[in-house]
């Protein structure tokens, strides 16, 4: 049997959908590559999120929760509720839907910035509560505490509001943007990404009732 990680690692075209005990939460990680793999074969999202499969599939793991990671993607998966990553979501149904994206750090006000988006203003108060509980849980973590965190849909660059998989209205989401210090470290996740994806675990668990 494959190890899935190892699918993750590669840059295999691949959909990678994991069913766990959980389908009431959803974790998904739509523009997946292995670090390296900076532009991924889709003309309309060339840019990858190094790593985040990985820390999504992770977190998936620690809360039993199903999993849906497209890596190294032909298509936009997220941004038409026809495309396989999302049909898959539909089918499942859940409550709750947890995207994890990665940004490169150029183009937020921070470049080590967590952003967290419910894909409009109307949705503002779930944003704002996880990045909250989320920032309480990074501020006493050593190695973490100095990485911000904004879930008000005003202030960030990342709102996810054009993103249907966020703005559908089948469930609550939430668009979580990673910096590379979380993210990669040479060709691994780096040394707190661990104790972060423990942390972001926690807080999905806490906050997605």
């Amino acid at each position: 049997m494959i190890n899935p990680e190892a699918i993750l690692e590669s840059k295999k075209t691949t959909l990678l959908v994991e069913k766990r005990a959980k389908t009431r939460i959803v974790i998904g990680s739509p523009h997946h590559a292995p670090v390296g793999v900076e532009h991924l074969p889709c003309k309309e999202h060339p840019d990858s999120d190094e790593n985040a499969g990985i820390i999504a599939r992770r977190i998936a793991e620690n809360i039993r929760a199903s999993s849906i990671i497209a890596c190294n993607y032909h298509i936009d998966a997220n941004k038409s509720l026809g495309t396989d990553y999302s049909l898959q979501i539909i089918n499942w149904n859940p409550k709750y839907l947890i995207e994890i994206h990665g940004h490169s750090g150029r183009k937020t006000k921070a470049k080590n910035e967590i952003e967290i988006s419910s894909g409009s203003i109307e949705q503002n108060d779930l944003s704002v509560k996880f990045a909250s509980k989320l920032q309480e849980k990074l501020s006493m973590a050593p190695g973490l505490n100095q990485i911000p965190v904004n879930g008000n849909f005003k202030e960030l660059y990342f709102r996810a509001s054009n993103t249907a998989t966020i703005t559908s209205g089948r469930w609550k989401a939430l668009h979580i943007e990673l910096p590379p210090i979380l993210r990669k470290e040479g060709t691994n996740l780096p040394g707190i990404a661990n104790d972060f994806i423990n942390l972001l675990s926690e807080t999905i668990l806490e906050i997605c009732i």
